[in-house]
C-alpha cells in the first residue's frame, strides 16, 4: 500500500515547513511519496525540499491564486499512491502515523481513515482532539460544523478522483474540506476513526484571526449551499450555523482571543437561544480557570 501524502505551502520555509516535512521522512512506514505544491514560494523553500535529497518528495509549482483547493487538486491528479494523506504546512505527523494507518486500512477495509491530534496554540499549550464522536453520517457533519481536521484523513485516491477533489469555488477557500466530507458522506463512504494522537494541527493567534473569521464565513456557506440543495428546512439551517459559531468560538478561546471568542458565543445565541453550550462556553470563559474547576468537581 502506497500512500500520496499532499502538502501545499507559501513562504513558509522560515517557520514551520521543516517541522512538517521531518515529520514526513521520519515516518516508521516508508512506502510513500510527498508531493509539495508551492504556491510559487519567494523564501527558500526550494533549497530546502532540495536539502533532503529524497527521491520520494516531489515539487510542483502553481500560481492559485489564495485558492488551496487547486493546490491540493493538482496533488490529487499527479498522486500515484492507493490512498492520499493530507497535511497542511504548518501541522507535523506522529512517527507512527502512516504504520498505524496502514494496519488501520488493511483490517477494516474503509474508505479512509481519521486519528486524532493535538491542537497546539503558540503559548505551547495543547489539548487532545478526537474527531468522529457522532460518526461519519451526512446529518452529524452538518449538525457539528467542520470538526475534522484535514492534517488527520486519509482517503482512498480512487474515491477522490471519482468524487471530484476539492471544490473550487471561491465562497468555500479555506473550508474546502468540509464541503469534501460532506461529499463523502453524502455518497456513504465510510471513514474509520482512529483513537491514537498521530499528528499536531497548530492553532495561530493575531495573524490567523482573519483567516478563522473567513473560515467560519465559508463554513456557513457550505451549510447553506447544502441546506438549499436539499431543502433544509431554516430552523434547522440556523442550528448548524450557530454550531459552527460556538466552534469559531471555541478556537478563538484556545488561541487567548478572548474578544472574539465572546463574539461568536454570542452570535450562536442571537441565532438560536435555547442551546445551553454556547452559555456554558461563556461561563468558562470569564470565569478564572481555578474557579471552574472548583464548580466542576461539585455534583
Amino acid at each position: 500500500m502506497k500512500f500520496s501524502i499532499i502538502l501545499p505551502t507559501y513562504n513558509r520555509a522560515d517557520t514551520y515547513l521543516k517541522d512538517a516535512i521531518d515529520s514526513i521522512v521520519s515516518q516508521s512506514y516508508d512506502n510513500w511519496e510527498l508531493l509539495i505544491i508551492d504556491n510559487h514560494s519567494e523564501d527558500f523553500t526550494d533549497e530546502l525540499i532540495d536539502s533532503y535529497k529524497d527521491h520520494r518528495i516531489k515539487t510542483y509549482k502553481i500560481h492559485n491564486n489564495g485558492n488551496i483547493a487547486k493546490s491540493r487538486n493538482l496533488g490529487i491528479k499527479k498522486s500515484s499512491g492507493d490512498y492520499i494523506a493530507l497535511i497542511d504546512s504548518d501541522d507535523f505527523w506522529d512517527k507512527d502515523k502512516l504504520k498505524i494507518s496502514f494496519e488501520h486500512l488493511s483490517e477494516y477495509k474503509s474508505d479512509g481513515v481519521c486519528h486524532s491530534e493535538y491542537w497546539l496554540n503558540e503559548t505551547g499549550h495543547r489539548e487532545i482532539r478526537h474527531y468522529g464522536s457522532s460518526g461519519f453520517s451526512y446529518n452529524n457533519l452538518l449538525k457539528n460544523g467542520n470538526n475534522i481536521s484535514l492534517s488527520a484523513v486519509i482517503i482512498e485516491t480512487n474515491i477522490l478522483k471519482n468524487i471530484g477533489g476539492f471544490s473550487e469555488n471561491v465562497e468555500y477557500i479555506t473550508a474546502e474540506d468540509y464541503d469534501l466530507w460532506l461529499k463523502l458522506a453524502k455518497n456513504k463512504y465510510e471513514i474509520e476513526f482512529i483513537k491514537n494522537i498521530l499528528g499536531t494541527f497548530r492553532i495561530h493567534q493575531f495573524s490567523e484571526s482573519k483567516n478563522i473569521f473567513k473560515n467560519t464565513n465559508a463554513v456557513c456557506s457550505v451549510i447553506q449551499s447544502h441546506c438549499k440543495y436539499d431543502d433544509t428546512n431554516k430552523n434547522k439551517m440556523n442550528m448548524y450555523i450557530a454550531n459552527s459559531y460556538i466552534t469559531a468560538g471555541k478556537i478563538f478561546q484556545l488561541s487567548n482571543s478572548k474578544y472574539s471568542s465572546l463574539k461568536y458565543y454570542i452570535m450562536a445565541i442571537k441565532l438560536k437561544p435555547i442551546q445551553l453550550k454556547p452559555y456554558y462556553m461563556i461561563i468558562s470563559l470569564l470565569l478564572p480557570i481555578t474557579l471552574l474547576k472548583m464548580i466542576r468537581k461539585i455534583k
